[in-house]
Protein backbone atom coordinates (compact mmCIF):
# COMPACT_ATOMS: atom_id res chain seq x y z
CA UNK A 1 0.00 0.00 0.00
CA UNK A 2 3.12 2.59 0.22
CA UNK A 3 4.70 1.71 -2.52
CA UNK A 4 1.06 2.42 -4.58
CA UNK A 5 0.97 5.39 -2.48
CA UNK A 6 4.06 6.94 -3.62
CA UNK A 7 3.48 5.66 -7.37
CA UNK A 8 -0.02 7.45 -7.14
CA UNK A 9 1.56 10.95 -5.58
CA UNK A 10 4.44 10.59 -8.56
CA UNK A 11 1.63 10.27 -11.35
CA UNK A 12 -0.60 13.19 -9.75
CA UNK A 13 2.72 15.55 -9.25
CA UNK A 14 3.33 14.23 -13.19
CA UNK A 15 -0.34 15.83 -14.30
CA UNK A 16 0.40 19.10 -12.27
CA UNK A 17 3.79 19.51 -13.81
CA UNK A 18 2.22 19.31 -17.45
CA UNK A 19 -0.77 21.57 -16.14
CA UNK A 20 1.23 23.83 -15.43
CA UNK A 21 3.12 23.71 -18.28
CA UNK A 22 0.10 23.52 -20.86
CA UNK A 23 -0.97 26.81 -18.74
CA UNK A 24 2.56 28.66 -19.04
CA UNK A 25 1.67 28.01 -23.15
CA UNK A 26 -1.79 28.89 -23.13
CA UNK A 27 -0.89 32.08 -21.70
CA UNK A 28 2.02 33.00 -23.63
CA UNK A 29 0.06 32.11 -26.48
CA UNK A 30 -2.27 34.67 -25.65
CA UNK A 31 -0.23 37.13 -24.58
CA UNK A 32 1.18 37.12 -28.03
CA UNK A 33 -2.10 37.53 -30.01
CA UNK A 34 -2.82 40.81 -28.04
CA UNK A 35 0.98 41.85 -27.73
CA UNK A 36 2.80 41.05 -31.28
CA UNK A 37 6.05 41.75 -31.18
CA UNK A 38 5.50 43.96 -34.74
CA UNK A 39 3.62 46.29 -32.34
CA UNK A 40 6.28 46.74 -29.94
CA UNK A 41 9.07 48.52 -31.73
CA UNK A 42 8.70 50.27 -34.36
CA UNK A 43 7.95 49.09 -37.54
CA UNK A 44 10.83 51.59 -39.67
CA UNK A 45 14.65 51.10 -38.69
CA UNK A 46 15.73 54.94 -37.55
CA UNK A 47 18.81 56.79 -37.63
CA UNK A 48 19.76 59.83 -36.29
CA UNK A 49 22.97 62.01 -36.37
CA UNK A 50 24.23 64.50 -34.65
CA UNK A 51 27.20 67.02 -33.57
CA UNK A 52 27.93 67.84 -30.09
CA UNK A 53 30.31 71.49 -28.95
CA UNK A 54 31.87 71.35 -26.09
CA UNK A 55 29.42 73.88 -24.75
CA UNK A 56 27.67 70.70 -24.57
CA UNK A 57 28.82 69.11 -21.58
CA UNK A 58 26.26 70.84 -18.92
CA UNK A 59 27.59 68.43 -16.35
CA UNK A 60 31.09 68.44 -13.54
CA UNK A 61 31.35 65.55 -11.76
CA UNK A 62 34.68 64.19 -9.75
CA UNK A 63 34.63 60.82 -11.20
CA UNK A 64 31.52 59.68 -10.50
CA UNK A 65 28.41 58.76 -13.02
CA UNK A 66 24.51 57.76 -12.55
CA UNK A 67 24.02 54.51 -10.66
CA UNK A 68 22.15 53.81 -7.14
CA UNK A 69 25.49 53.76 -5.88
CA UNK A 70 27.91 55.50 -8.10
CA UNK A 71 29.92 54.29 -10.55
CA UNK A 72 33.24 54.94 -11.49
CA UNK A 73 33.52 56.87 -15.13
CA UNK A 74 36.95 54.96 -15.04
CA UNK A 75 38.95 52.31 -12.82
CA UNK A 76 42.51 53.03 -13.97
CA UNK A 77 44.72 54.78 -11.31
CA UNK A 78 45.52 56.83 -14.34
CA UNK A 79 42.00 58.24 -14.68
CA UNK A 80 39.86 57.37 -11.76
CA UNK A 81 40.04 60.38 -9.86
CA UNK A 82 40.06 62.95 -12.50
CA UNK A 83 37.37 66.06 -12.56
CA UNK A 84 35.27 64.61 -15.87
CA UNK A 85 33.13 66.94 -17.81
CA UNK A 86 29.85 65.17 -18.72
CA UNK A 87 27.07 65.26 -21.77
CA UNK A 88 24.27 62.78 -21.58
CA UNK A 89 22.75 62.04 -25.66
CA UNK A 90 19.79 60.41 -26.35
CA UNK A 91 20.25 58.19 -29.54
CA UNK A 92 17.03 58.88 -30.82
CA UNK A 93 17.34 55.35 -32.37
CA UNK A 94 15.08 52.09 -31.71
CA UNK A 95 15.90 50.83 -28.56
CA UNK A 96 19.15 47.32 -28.84
CA UNK A 97 16.55 44.36 -28.08
CA UNK A 98 18.16 40.92 -27.39
CA UNK A 99 17.59 38.32 -24.81
CA UNK A 100 14.10 36.68 -24.73
CA UNK A 101 12.80 37.02 -28.47
CA UNK A 102 8.92 37.63 -27.18
CA UNK A 103 10.04 41.00 -26.32
CA UNK A 104 10.57 41.91 -29.94
CA UNK A 105 12.91 41.69 -32.80
CA UNK A 106 16.43 41.39 -31.71
CA UNK A 107 18.69 44.19 -33.17
CA UNK A 108 21.25 45.86 -31.67
CA UNK A 109 22.51 49.91 -31.96
CA UNK A 110 25.28 50.89 -33.66
CA UNK A 111 27.45 54.24 -32.83
CA UNK A 112 29.82 55.94 -35.49
CA UNK A 113 31.40 58.49 -33.55
CA UNK A 114 34.42 61.60 -35.11
CA UNK A 115 35.67 63.77 -32.64
CA UNK A 116 37.48 66.57 -33.50
CA UNK A 117 40.10 68.81 -31.54
CA UNK A 118 39.89 66.17 -28.88
CA UNK A 119 42.11 66.82 -25.26
CA UNK A 120 42.59 63.97 -23.11
CA UNK A 121 40.76 61.07 -22.65
CA UNK A 122 37.13 60.71 -23.83
CA UNK A 123 34.99 57.81 -21.88
CA UNK A 124 31.80 56.09 -23.35
CA UNK A 125 28.93 54.34 -21.27
CA UNK A 126 25.51 53.77 -22.30
CA UNK A 127 22.49 53.87 -19.92
CA UNK A 128 18.69 54.32 -20.50
CA UNK A 129 15.30 53.91 -18.77
CA UNK A 130 13.20 50.37 -19.29
CA UNK A 131 9.92 49.45 -19.96
CA UNK A 132 9.05 49.05 -16.32
CA UNK A 133 10.57 52.28 -14.98
CA UNK A 134 13.92 51.74 -13.67
CA UNK A 135 17.10 52.53 -15.69
CA UNK A 136 19.96 50.00 -16.51
CA UNK A 137 23.57 50.31 -17.29
CA UNK A 138 26.94 49.42 -18.45
CA UNK A 139 29.05 47.14 -15.90
CA UNK A 140 32.27 48.79 -14.74
CA UNK A 141 34.11 45.97 -13.05
CA UNK A 142 33.76 42.11 -13.02
CA UNK A 143 32.15 39.92 -15.56
CA UNK A 144 30.68 41.54 -18.41
CA UNK A 145 32.32 44.75 -18.27
CA UNK A 146 32.67 47.56 -20.76
CA UNK A 147 33.07 51.24 -21.69
CA UNK A 148 35.14 52.82 -24.67
CA UNK A 149 38.23 55.22 -24.08
CA UNK A 150 39.27 57.66 -26.63
CA UNK A 151 42.54 59.73 -25.91
CA UNK A 152 43.18 62.48 -27.82
CA UNK A 153 46.34 64.73 -28.38
CA UNK A 154 44.94 68.59 -28.77
CA UNK A 155 45.67 71.01 -26.14
CA UNK A 156 43.40 71.87 -22.97
CA UNK A 157 41.33 74.44 -23.49
CA UNK A 158 40.91 76.93 -20.89
CA UNK A 159 37.18 77.19 -19.92
CA UNK A 160 34.31 75.15 -19.59
CA UNK A 161 30.96 75.85 -19.38
CA UNK A 162 29.43 73.39 -17.16
CA UNK A 163 26.78 74.60 -14.62
CA UNK A 164 25.81 71.73 -13.17
CA UNK A 165 27.34 69.37 -10.42
CA UNK A 166 26.68 66.16 -10.75
CA UNK A 167 25.76 65.52 -7.18
CA UNK A 168 23.30 63.00 -7.44
CA UNK A 169 23.15 59.39 -9.20
CA UNK A 170 19.95 57.79 -8.65
CA UNK A 171 16.33 59.36 -8.01
CA UNK A 172 17.03 62.63 -9.85
CA UNK A 173 16.04 64.63 -13.16
CA UNK A 174 18.36 64.40 -15.88
CA UNK A 175 19.20 67.34 -18.85
CA UNK A 176 20.44 66.10 -22.12
CA UNK A 177 23.41 67.98 -23.66
CA UNK A 178 24.18 71.36 -23.66
CA UNK A 179 20.74 72.24 -21.11
CA UNK A 180 21.31 74.09 -18.55
CA UNK A 181 18.87 74.83 -14.83
CA UNK A 182 18.59 78.44 -16.56
CA UNK A 183 16.57 77.07 -19.06
CA UNK A 184 14.05 76.26 -16.49
CA UNK A 185 10.63 76.94 -18.81
CA UNK A 186 11.90 74.08 -20.75
CA UNK A 187 13.86 71.54 -18.83
CA UNK A 188 11.38 70.08 -17.09
CA UNK A 189 9.95 69.01 -20.56
CA UNK A 190 13.18 67.38 -22.02
CA UNK A 191 14.26 66.07 -18.50
CA UNK A 192 14.99 62.59 -17.85
CA UNK A 193 13.85 60.74 -14.29
CA UNK A 194 16.46 58.69 -13.60
CA UNK A 195 16.12 56.06 -11.22
CA UNK A 196 18.26 52.74 -10.63
CA UNK A 197 15.64 50.67 -8.80
CA UNK A 198 17.40 49.49 -5.82
CA UNK A 199 16.08 45.66 -5.53
CA UNK A 200 17.22 44.71 -9.09
CA UNK A 201 19.99 46.93 -9.64
CA UNK A 202 20.01 47.69 -13.74
CA UNK A 203 23.64 46.99 -14.01
CA UNK A 204 25.07 45.30 -16.94
CA UNK A 205 21.98 44.73 -19.00
CA UNK A 206 23.18 47.44 -21.56
CA UNK A 207 26.86 47.01 -23.33
CA UNK A 208 29.28 48.49 -25.40
CA UNK A 209 30.77 46.35 -27.69
CA UNK A 210 33.12 46.40 -31.20
CA UNK A 211 31.67 43.16 -32.13
CA UNK A 212 27.99 42.47 -32.20
CA UNK A 213 28.16 38.90 -32.17
CA UNK A 214 30.29 39.09 -28.19
CA UNK A 215 26.75 40.51 -27.14
CA UNK A 216 28.45 42.37 -23.28
CA UNK A 217 31.50 43.80 -24.90
CA UNK A 218 34.48 44.96 -23.69
CA UNK A 219 36.84 47.48 -22.39
CA UNK A 220 38.26 49.28 -25.22
CA UNK A 221 41.36 52.10 -25.03
CA UNK A 222 42.44 53.71 -28.32
CA UNK A 223 44.26 56.66 -29.81
CA UNK A 224 42.19 56.60 -33.31
CA UNK A 225 39.65 59.85 -33.54
CA UNK A 226 36.83 57.92 -35.35
CA UNK A 227 35.22 54.53 -35.14
CA UNK A 228 32.43 52.08 -34.61
CA UNK A 229 30.59 50.76 -31.59
CA UNK A 230 27.74 49.04 -30.77
CA UNK A 231 24.85 49.23 -28.24
CA UNK A 232 23.66 45.70 -27.03
CA UNK A 233 21.03 44.45 -24.34
CA UNK A 234 20.58 41.34 -23.16
CA UNK A 235 17.90 39.80 -21.30
CA UNK A 236 15.12 41.44 -18.87
CA UNK A 237 12.20 44.00 -20.24
CA UNK A 238 12.81 46.18 -23.73
CA UNK A 239 14.99 49.25 -23.30
CA UNK A 240 12.46 52.22 -24.29
CA UNK A 241 15.26 55.08 -24.82
CA UNK A 242 19.41 54.92 -25.03
CA UNK A 243 21.37 57.66 -23.86
CA UNK A 244 24.95 57.90 -24.39
CA UNK A 245 26.85 59.48 -21.55
CA UNK A 246 30.05 61.30 -23.08
CA UNK A 247 32.91 62.61 -20.25
CA UNK A 248 36.26 64.24 -20.83
CA UNK A 249 38.76 64.99 -18.61
CA UNK A 250 39.94 67.75 -19.82
CA UNK A 251 38.48 71.46 -21.00
CA UNK A 252 38.14 71.12 -24.31
CA UNK A 253 39.56 73.93 -27.14
CA UNK A 254 37.01 76.16 -28.75
CA UNK A 255 37.30 73.89 -31.86
CA UNK A 256 36.51 70.47 -30.08
CA UNK A 257 33.77 68.86 -32.30
CA UNK A 258 31.72 65.12 -31.59
CA UNK A 259 29.76 64.07 -34.00
CA UNK A 260 27.47 60.99 -33.51
CA UNK A 261 25.74 58.68 -35.96
CA UNK A 262 23.20 56.22 -34.62
CA UNK A 263 20.88 53.67 -36.32
CA UNK A 264 19.32 50.32 -35.35
CA UNK A 265 20.53 47.24 -36.60
CA UNK A 266 18.00 44.62 -36.83
CA UNK A 267 19.90 40.55 -35.93
CA UNK A 268 16.45 38.77 -37.24
CA UNK A 269 13.69 39.52 -39.41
Amino acid sequence: MEISGRVAAGFALVIVVIGVLFAIQFSAEEWLTLNPPEDMTPAIDTEHSQVFEKGDFNYISQKYRPYKEPLLIATGDDLKDSTWYLLFADLNVTPPFGGNPLLGRTGYVQVEYEFGNLAGTAAFHVLGPYTDGSWRTNRMEGYGSSALYVTGNSSPGSSMSAALDMEEYNDFYLLPAGMTADDSEISAAYSYYVYFDPTRGGLGSLHITRDPSSIKGDIYYTGEQSGVFNVTHNGGSSAEEVLLLVAVDEMQPDDFSLSIDAKFIPTED
